[in-house]
């Protein structure tokens, strides 16, 4: 009796929390990027003209990992071509943050460099965007770097890389910048601050300087202040080191920043008595911090991440299991940084695997979102570590366009189920412009189809159906239900209470 008053009772506060959330509808539906039983982490994103390359560690225990890069296509989400192995490190998972493989692509090449710490040094290899073909493997003995945050990135102003990393040390981690060419060599490294960092590490360049973001290491302290050096694009570091954000509360690590076409904006996360909460800062091109500090997220909120886009910014973050819940939420901000709608969730937890990594870009009129799902155990030193990892893609809308297509009664459209979350019934409405063959179907987590509700050639107009789960034997779990009539599609996320 007890445990199933227990079940109602989690099974009412999932609903609520779902329903709190305010579901979005303008959230895509996920597809699989390496969801096979191998363990992985994606660690960074590069594009080209039609499609993505995202780069991951493919885990091999304790010994070490793969480094691997999937292609996937921008029109319809589907691979192109299966994972092509770049090379391999060992460094072990419980140390992945260490040692995170960076990706960036120079308009005919992809550059991927990662970390072989505990063999000394970095690693590097190109990729031809178009025939996939594998330059030789460059190597670079003496630099025993930490790689972590993102912290590559090619300027076609010079037509080179720059890479920031760090190099360990007792007192803390040194951060140093090095570029690399199109030929792949590499210059000496120079020295960017001299004091000890946190190893997380984000930059971003405009205007012909980049900006480079750290957290300060304070021997009394842990991850207190936020700090910037800008260096510009030939090498020349500008001015000091330069505080963008201090405080009395710990934790602000790890951080990210990006250009809005007028100022670099920093975000980073805080500890504070209420909770984890996510803020921004604005830094004008010469160096100077704007003193308005912005709230972003107060909901235990960490791992931020920005795109650009239609004159919006959405923000990504991750938001912290804390509660056995944890969730990758977004928000849509205006270029002062005025919050637009509510707080969504892009990607839920999963077979006990919880959303820890967080990218997104925008590109034709969308923005593609990304995480890894993964498990969390405690290792034997009570280090915390991912291991289990699924690669997922998602595409959320700007909101602006959903309302103009909502108000145009000349598009089709998919409406949002009803209820939802649901038990035992939900009735699913769309409408379509013209005659024609129409499918409605509906899809797992993986994009497997479940069932069909609808095929068949339908006139123009309003219908709706009404999905009894029990005839499909469904259990509990997030669905999707996808509509195809014509050359339009669309998909919405159900999520199914038993």
């Amino acid at each position: 009796m007890f445990f199933n008053c227990l079940k109602n009772f989690l099974q009412i506060l999932v609903l609520f929390l779902l329903f709190s959330l305010k579901l979005y509808s303008q959230v895509g539906s996920e597809f699989p990027i390496e969801v096979g039983p191998d363990s992985c982490f994606a660690t960074g994103y590069a594009q080209d003209d039609v499609k993505y390359a995202i780069v991951m560690r493919r885990e091999k225990g304790l010994s070490g990992a793969d480094i691997v890069v999937q292609f996937h296509s921008k029109a319809d989400h589907s691979l192109i071509g299966t994972p092509i192995k770049v090379g391999s490190t060992v460094v072990p998972v419980n140390l992945f943050d260490e040692a995170i493989p960076q990706i960036a692509f120079d308009g005919m090449r992809y550059l991927i460099v990662w970390s072989d710490i505990m063999n000394g040094g970095i690693k590097y290899r190109f990729i031809n965007s178009q025939t996939f073909e594998l330059s030789q493997l460059y190597s670079d003995s003496t630099l025993s770097v930490v790689l972590s945050g993102n912290c590559l990135h090619f300027n076609s102003n010079t037509n080179r890389y720059l890479l920031v990393s760090g190099i360990n040390s007792q007192s803390g981690i040194y951060l140093i910048y090095n570029f690399i060419t199109t030929t792949g060599n590499i210059s000496s490294s120079s020295q960017l601050v001299n004091f000890p960092t946190r190893k997380d590490i984000s930059l971003s360049y405009a205007l012909g300087k980049y900006l480079i973001c750290f957290v300060k290491k304070d021997p009394l302290y842990s991850d207190h202040d936020v700090y910037g050096q800008l260096l510009d694009e030939n090498g020349t570091l500008v001015g000091s080191p330069f505080a963008i954000d201090i405080n009395q509360y710990p934790s602000d690590n790890p951080i990210f920043v990006t250009f809005d076409g007028k100022y670099f904006v920093c975000f980073f996360p805080d500890e504070e008595p209420t909770g984890w909460k996510l803020y921004a800062k604005r830094i004008a091109p010469n160096g100077s911090v704007w003193h308005n500090r912005y709230l972003i997220s107060d909901d235990f909120s960490l791992l931020p991440f920005a795109s650009i886009g239609n004159g919006k910014m959405l923000v990504t973050w991750i938001k912290l299991p804390i509660t056995g819940i944890g969730y990758m939420k977004g928000r849509f901000f205006n270029t002062n940084l005025d919050g637009i709608g509510s707080e969504f969730v892009i990607f839920y937890p999963f077979n006990i695997k919880f959303p820890l990594s967080n990218t997104s870009v925008f590109s034709g009129e969308k923005y593609f979102c990304y995480t890894t799902l993964a498990k969390i155990v405690i290792g034997p030193d009570s280090s915390i570590y991912p291991i289990d990892g699924d690669i997922y893609g998602t595409t959320v809308l700007d909101p602006t366009l959903i309302e103009k297509d909502e108000s145009n009664p000349n598009l089709c459209i998919l409406y949002q189920n009803y209820p939802n979350p649901f038990n035992p019934l939900t009735k699913i409405k769309f409408y379509i412009k013209e005659d024609g063959f129409t499918t409605l179907k509906l899809l797992n987590l993986i994009s497997e189809e479940i069932c069909t509700i609808v095929s068949d050639y339908l006139s123009a107009g309003d219908y709706e159906f009404t999905l009894n789960p029990s005839e499909f034997g469904l259990n509990s779990g997030i669905y999707f239900a996808q509509l195809t009539s014509g050359r339009y599609k669309a998909t919405i996320k159900l999520v199914y209470l038993k």
